[in-house]
Order: C-alpha cells, then sequence, then structure tokens
C-alpha cells in the first residue's frame, strides 16, 4: 500500500463550476492531471498514507511554476494544478482546502454573471454600432480576466487572509505569555514558555518569507508572468501570433499588489519575534539572578564552616592537654561535642535545604507539562485559524465546548486535550464572559491594528526630532 500512495483531489471545472471530491492514485494523478512526476515533488501534497503516520509534518516551500498550459501551485495552504478547463486541488480532506473550493467556485459563477450583464448591454447598444461602440467592446474583451488568472487572485487573496488571520492569533498569545514572563523575570521561570511559541513563530516567519519570496521570483521575471495567461497563449498560438508583451503588466499589477501585503505581514512577524528575542534577554536577567543564589550559598557554606572551625578550635583549646579547671566538670565533654556536632548539623542542613528546595522538582514537572501543552496548541495553527475564520463567520458566541469540537473537527489528528482548550480558550476570551464572540474578535483586531499603527507612526517620530544646537 505505501508504494501505491494515493491522493484526495478536489476537481473544480470552469463550465459547470461543480465539485468532485475523488480519490486518485499517483499514476491516475500524473494521467489526468497531465504532470510529471517530478511536479510532485514542487507540490509536495499530502498522501492518505502520511495522515497516518505520527508527528507528520507537512513543509512545502512557495510556488507558482507555469509549466506549458498548466500551472503548478503550492502556495499558502493551496496545493493545486491549475489547467485551461479545471482545477486540481490537492490535500482536499483538509477542511481550509475545501472551504477555499468553495469559495473560488463562487468567485467563477459572480465572474459568469458579469459576463453575462456585459452581453447584455452589448446587446441593447447593438443599434449604435460606432467606431466608439466598438472600441469599447474590444476594451472590455481584453480587460476580461480568464479563468485561471481568477483563480490565483483568489489564491492570493486567500492566503494573504489566511496568514493575517494567524498574525491575530498569536497576537493575544505573545502577549499573554510576554506578561507571565514580565511577573518572573526576577525568578528562573518564564525562559520555558518562550522556546516552543519563538519556534512555532519562526516557522510562520520562513512561510510567510518563502511566499514573499516566491511573488518577487514571479515579478522579475516577466515571460514567466506572460506564461500565467494560459488561454491567451491558446489563442495567440491557434491564431500563429505571440501574446502582447505588455499583457504581463496586469499580471504584474495583480502580484505586487499581494506581494505587498505579504511583506507588510512579514514584517508583524518579524516585529513580535523581535519582542520575543527582547524579552528573552532580558529573562536571563533571572538566570543571573539564580547564579547569584548559588555564590549565595557558597558564602553561607563559607559561613557554616567558619562557625565549625569555631567549634573545632575550642575543641582543640580543650584537647592541648593543659590544666583548664574544667577537666573534672560533670559532662563537660558531652556538652561541647553535642553543641559543636548539632551547630555544624543545622548549618549544613540549611544550606542544602536553600539548595534543593522540594519544590523544584515540582516546578520543574509543572514547566515541562506547559511546555507540551504550548507545543501541541501550536502544531496545528491552521487548525485555530480555521477555527477562528469560522467563529466570524457565524457572527455568534461560541462556549468552550462549541471552540473544542471547532478545533478538533479542523484538526488532522481531530483529537485535542483539556489543557490545550483551556490554554487557547482562556486567551482569545478577553471579555472573560466565558464565550468567544464578535466582541473578542474585534477587540483582537483593535488591539493589532492599534499595535501597527504605532509602530508606523514611530519613523516618523523620529524624522522630526530636531537635532540640538
Amino acid at each position: 500500500m505505501l508504494n501505491n500512495p494515493h491522493f484526495r483531489i478536489a476537481r473544480v471545472r470552469y463550465d459547470t463550476r461543480k465539485i468532485e471530491q475523488i480519490n486518485m492514485s499517483t499514476t491516475e494523478l500524473l494521467k489526468q492531471a497531465n504532470i510529471y512526476a517530478r511536479d510532485l515533488l514542487t507540490l509536495n501534497a499530502t498522501t492518505r498514507q502520511d495522515l497516518v503516520q505520527p508527528n507528520f509534518i507537512q513543509r512545502a516551500p512557495a510556488a507558482i511554476v507555469p509549466r506549458g498550459n498548466l500551472i503548478l501551485v503550492s502556495f499558502g495552504n493551496i496545493r493545486a494544478v491549475v489547467g485551461l478547463n479545471e482545477v486540481y486541488l490537492l490535500d482536499a480532506q483538509r477542511p481550509a482546502v475545501q472551504d477555499f473550493a468553495y469559495e473560488i467556485v463562487e468567485v467563477f459563477r459572480q465572474r459568469d454573471l458579469r459576463d453575462i450583464y456585459d452581453e447584455r448591454q452589448q446587446h441593447h447598444h447593438s443599434g449604435e454600432d460606432t467606431e466608439n461602440q466598438k472600441k469599447s467592446n474590444d476594451a472590455a474583451n481584453g480587460s476580461r480576466l480568464p479563468y485561471e488568472i481568477i483563480f490565483l487572485e483568489g489564491l492570493l487573496r486567500d492566503t494573504v487572509e489566511a496568514f493575517s488571520r494567524r498574525v491575530r492569533i498569536y497576537e493575544p498569545i505573545i502577549e499573554d505569555f510576554l506578561s507571565k514572563v514580565t511577573d518572573e523575570v526576577y525568578s528562573d521561570t518564564g525562559v520555558h514558555q518562550l522556546v516552543p511559541l519563538k519556534d512555532s513563530l519562526q516557522s510562520f516567519e520562513m512561510q510567510v518569507k518563502q511566499s514573499v519570496d516566491c511573488l518577487a521570483a514571479l515579478l522579475d521575471d516577466d515571460d514567466a508572468m506572460l506564461d500565467l495567461l494560459l488561454t491567451e497563449q491558446q489563442e495567440a498560438e491557434a491564431n500563429g501570433r505571440e501574446v502582447d508583451y505588455g499583457r504581463h503588466e496586469h499580471v504584474e499589477l495583480l502580484l505586487g499588489v499581494y506581494a505587498r501585503q505579504l511583506s507588510m505581514t512579514l514584517m508583524e512577524v518579524q516585529y513580535m519575534l523581535g519582542r520575543l528575542q527582547s524579552k528573552q534577554e532580558f529573562v536571563a536577567l533571572a538566570l543571573d539572578n539564580y547564579r547569584n543564589r548559588l555564590v549565595k550559598v557558597n558564602v553561607h557554606i563559607a559561613i557554616a564552616g567558619l562557625s565549625l572551625a569555631i567549634g573545632t578550635t575550642a575543641a582543640g583549646f580543650f584537647g592541648m592537654n593543659l590544666i583548664s579547671g574544667f577537666e573534672n566538670t560533670p559532662g563537660a565533654f558531652y556538652i561541647v561535642i553535642s553543641s559543636t556536632t548539632c551547630f555544624g548539623a543545622i548549618a549544613a542542613i540549611s544550606a542544602l535545604n536553600y539548595i534543593s528546595d522540594t519544590t523544584v522538582k515540582r516546578r520543574a514537572e509543572q514547566r515541562l507539562t506547559e511546555i507540551e501543552t504550548l507545543s501541541n496548541a501550536l502544531s496545528d495553527i491552521c487548525a485555530l485559524d480555521h477555527a477562528m475564520k469560522q467563529i466570524k463567520q457565524r457572527g455568534k458566541a461560541i462556549d468552550k465546548e462549541g471552540f473544542r469540537a471547532l478545533l478538533r473537527e479542523a484538526r488532522r489528528t481531530k483529537q485535542i486535550s483539556n489543557k490545550e482548550v483551556d490554554l487557547l480558550f482562556d486567551v482569545f476570551d478577553k471579555v472573560k464572559d466565558g464565550v468567544i464572540g464578535l466582541e473578542d474578535i474585534n477587540f483582537l483586531e483593535y488591539m493589532l491594528h492599534s499595535n501597527a499603527q504605532s509602530r508606523e507612526d514611530l519613523p516618523a517620530l523620529e524624522n522630526t526630532t530636531a537635532p540640538r544646537t
């Protein structure tokens, strides 16, 4: 079975605008989509066998590659083969891909409605067959976007919106944990909470950066942008001519708009990583404080050694075999030995108790549990993104059980622990009313926009600062 992997495919045809969910083997996919085996490396699709693998992580570089009459797409959450008449959406078992399929079909329908409206307008003015009317009709036909470009625009819009939602998801999580670190800055805690959060954010930064680099590479290649116009390339080939070189400007304008939006998202992610790095360096002071405590323990041990030295000195005095008058005192020997021994034991026990507190082990186990919970909660950020999107689209608040159901439905493993739900629900329930609703989401968006605006105003304030004379 492992030698013959199967893929879950959602096939969307332009003419019927229907979604067909099918399972395909590798051979069937290569034949029907008219692609090569090496193209599967570019798409990096998830097979049904991969889903049963424990700890499976999909890492695919962003790519939009024109290939003759096809376009290979691996961008954001979408892996697709775009053709002249249909689109093959891979990883169709994922809820995010299914939502995108229905959204892009709706976009195709709106495009068809606009075409019908334009045709009626042309029939209405058929009696005015003037030269200006012909020119306006030709311009309208030239500006009409083909299906493959409409699909790419929908893909880019969906990716930008998904990345923006993830930024809004990360923002309150970072604020929550940074506040905890600030409260414990003078202790030896806090750093362990930042490690899984920073790892997840760096992985997201890499995904956004790859998307930006992919669009930048396309923008630097005019021929590649022309090759994305599959319909015009086919019509030009049938008529024995070449596509107007200036047509790449339409694709360039489209890609440039979304490239700038992704660049802004990348700046937001890098800003959050910078905050984590600064806080991590600040928390390093707590470790210095812990080392100072160890030094303090050494000082206490030295004091205890000094105290024992005093006792041994007294014992040495009594052992000089000189007459002191205490030789015949009853119990003097036992009193001296007991007192010096007890004093040394008390000093040693106090120092050891200060170094190895009984709560250290319990606190270490608690931190390991927190690390595991946070790592699992952030392991499938796409599922969390999908859950928050569903809450906003439904327009009504949900309680913790409803939030748990959304996460379980969106997750690939269909499993989520109570600690993960409690952690995420507490972070996003900003109003603290026991539900997550539009009020909480609007508050998060307001905080995100406020932080973004403050960072935009910062350079302006620096430029207006006049030097002293």
